[in-house]
Order: C-alpha cells, then structure tokens, then sequence
C-alpha cells in the first residue's frame, strides 16, 4: 500500500493546534495546514489544559493573542511557534507563515 504522505516522516507527528476559532475558520485552516494534524479547542481554557499533552509544533490563534498571555506561555514552553491569523482567512498568507513557523519550530526542536 502506498503512503498517503510519502514525503513525511511517520515517526514524527506534527500537531498544530487551532484555539478560540469559529468552525468556519476552523476547517479553513485544517485544509490550508494538511497533512498537519489538527488539534481544534475551541476556549483558550481548554488549550491551557490540553497543551502539555497535544504538544503542537504550532499553534494557531486570531489576532487577539496579546490578551492569552498563559497560552502565549504555555505554547513557548512546550516548543510550540505561535500563528496570529486574521478574518477573513488569507489562506496563501496563512500557507506561508505555517511554513515559517514548521522550520523554525523544527530547528527549535532539533537544537534541544
């Protein structure tokens, strides 16, 4: 059977996680993101709860992140790079700064 994936190495599972979006914006980014897994929160709260177990490499918020400062901690914590995106979604936009924030998010990972 062929991979679905075959240019990504299985051993190592790439999570971003999506906080506090609407569903719409939501399933934007988890089909401008594959084949990243998406982690969808919906409450900052339950992101706070959830991210020393989910350990994104990523982590997506609207433009508002100044005012989640404990998830902002959280996220630099666990290795995690953070993504502020704006609504309406500019996916070629949103492209760009997920893969900014893969090499970045790897080379952090790597150099530990």
């Amino acid at each position: 059977m062929k991979p679905e994936h075959p240019t990504l190495d299985g051993s190592t599972l790439y999570r971003c996680m999506l906080v506090g979006l609407d569903d719409k914006t939501a399933r934007e980014c988890k089909n401008a993101i594959r084949p990243l897994e998406a982690v969808v929160v919906p409450e900052v709260r339950d992101a706070c709860k959830k991210m020393s177990d989910v350990l994104p490499l990523i982590v997506v918020l609207d433009e508002n992140a100044d005012a989640h400062p404990e998830l902002v901690e959280l996220a630099g914590a666990c290795g995690a790079e953070l993504v502020t995106i704006r609504r309406p979604l500019d996916t070629n936009a949103f492209g760009h700064q997920i893969l900014d924030a893969l090499r970045k998010g790897e080379a952090r990972r790597v150099a530990r």
